[in-house]
């Protein structure tokens, strides 16, 4: 499959949730790039929306390089933020009445839930603009709250970022199995 992968934000521009001196644009990029990893060793062509830092925070140009290259499956990694201190969990949004986004949002939950013993928030439909303008079925994961302090640990070690991305992974394969089989 060609998967298209995007951390969310963009850095200085946009750097998204914060909290307790962690950035969003930097913890999600670092499981962007294991989840890229992982992905192109299971054979799948891989592209991913930034590699570091960019200059923008146009949301449009993350869906057209995906349907430029004719994205089998498009991934938006964030990392969720509340005023409330004691939110927390894992939620995965879908286009509303994308059948094929609901499927891929429902497996990558179920993995993420199970492997990272996070607090099952559900899978959602928003009209986000990333999962509205792109060609293919497209999730947008909200991993763990970086405004809750034992998901921002989640968030910033490297097991729990190895985690994430694996747990993804395995999402994306059983999407595959049922999608492809």
């Amino acid at each position: 499959m060609k998967i298209v992968i995007d951390p969310g934000h963009s850095g200085p521009v946009e750097p998204g949730a914060c909290a307790a001196g962690v950035q969003e644009c930097e913890v999600v990029l670092a499981i962007a790039k294991l989840l890229a990893e992982r992905l192109y060793e299971e054979n799948h062509d891989v592209l991913l929306t930034r590699t570091g830092d960019i200059n923008t925070d146009d949301l449009a140009l993350r869906a057209e390089l995906a349907n430029a290259n004719q994205a089998d499956v498009f991934i938006s990694i964030h990392a969720n933020s509340a005023d409330r201190k004691t939110a927390h969990g894992t939620e995965v949004y879908h286009y509303p009445g994308s059948v094929r986004g609901q499927l891929l949002a429902a497996c990558i939950q179920a993995r993420l839930v199970a492997e990272l013993k996070t607090a099952d928030r559900g899978v959602k439909e928003a009209n986000f603009q990333v999962l509205r303008e792109t060609d293919c079925p497209a999730v947008l994961v909200e991993v763990a709250f970086i405004s809750n302090e034992a998901d921002r640990l989640l968030l910033t070690s490297y097991a729990g970022q190895l985690g994430v991305a694996l747990a993804i992974a395995s999402g994306v394969d059983a999407y595959s199995r049922i999608e492809y089989s």
